[in-house]
């Protein structure tokens, strides 16, 4: 198959998750534009994928996060979308057609790589340069000492799509003797710590004396747990909102982490009212 012919496809809680984002970006430029001690205020984009995904139910092309973030006016200084997969790419690459005026590099490889070494050199807090970072990966692909070194930064804040079900069912058993050590190790490295037992497990007390078995917990108690682990390297993180499929199953969670309060608070603005909206 051609990569013409090859396209991602989301559904209808995808959508949702990118009219957030839009709505976030657009409320972060608005306060930026208006900072003059700002010399330039960035979009990143880790996953970035095709910028035009299809959806299933309805089978047409919506705008995905990096045009998305191209629409806004006022637009971005610089925007940086990271990619691996090339037929992706490819596709990525049209953007510079569409958007001539705009000033887009895109990345071909690994995002933790890419951002560490490429991207986050580029911005140190002395540049007065600030920079929005869209973290929406399929699975366990993000890790924890790229997490870390985006905080350290203090100029980039993160709208982090948590992946529940990815890690959830692809990863945790009831058992976790029954967990393969290369999944162990993907959540390590996602999680930042080989103690993520003590926050995804318990002891119960059976007939045969204590075991240890998966916390039960809801999308959303899932996504406040992973909250608290980004707390400790950002001071400011918003309660998670939850992404459900058409059965109700909790896939993802999007969660803002940043320096700014005041980005915590639009952002959990933003989330409430998607949640009343939804009820």
């Amino acid at each position: 198959m051609s990569s013409n012919q090859k396209e991602d496809l989301i559904g209808k809680w995808s959508v949702e998750k990118l009219e957030l984002l839009g709505k976030y970006l657009a409320a972060y430029l608005k306060i930026l534009t208006n900072q003059s001690w700002c010399q330039g205020y960035e979009y990143i984009d880790a996953f970035a994928g095709t910028g035009k995904p299809k959806t299933r139910d309805e089978q047409k092309f919506v705008d995905g996060s990096p045009r998305i973030a191209l629409n806004l006016s006022p637009s971005f200084t610089q925007y940086h979308f990271i990619e691996q997969t090339d037929w992706r790419v490819e596709k990525l690459q049209k953007l510079h057609k569409e958007f001539p005026s705009h000033s887009i590099t895109i990345y071909h490889g690994d995002s933790n790589r890419i951002l560490r070494e490429q991207i986050l050199p580029q911005m140190p807090y002395a540049s007065k340069k600030r920079a929005i970072a869209f973290i929406d990966p399929f699975g366990m692909e993000f890790q924890w000492q790229t997490m870390e070194n985006l905080a350290a930064i203090k100029t980039v804040e993160i709208v982090l799509n948590f992946p529940v079900m990815a890690i959830n069912r692809g990863v945790l058993r009831k058992n976790p003797q029954m967990i393969s050590e290369s999944a162990k190790t993907r959540l390590e490295q996602f999680w930042g710590t080989v103690d993520w037992m003590v926050d995804l497990y318990e002891d119960e007390q059976t007939l045969f004396g204590p075991e240890t078995v998966k916390r039960k917990l809801s999308g959303k108690e899932f996504g406040r747990v992973f909250k608290k682990r980004l707390e400790e390297i950002f001071p400011h993180c918003s309660n998670p909102v939850l992404m459900a499929n058409s059965k109700n199953a909790p896939l993802y969670c999007l969660i803002f982490a940043g320096h700014n309060a005041n980005g915590k608070k639009i952002a959990e603005q933003i989330f409430a009212k998607h949640e009343k909206d939804k009820q």
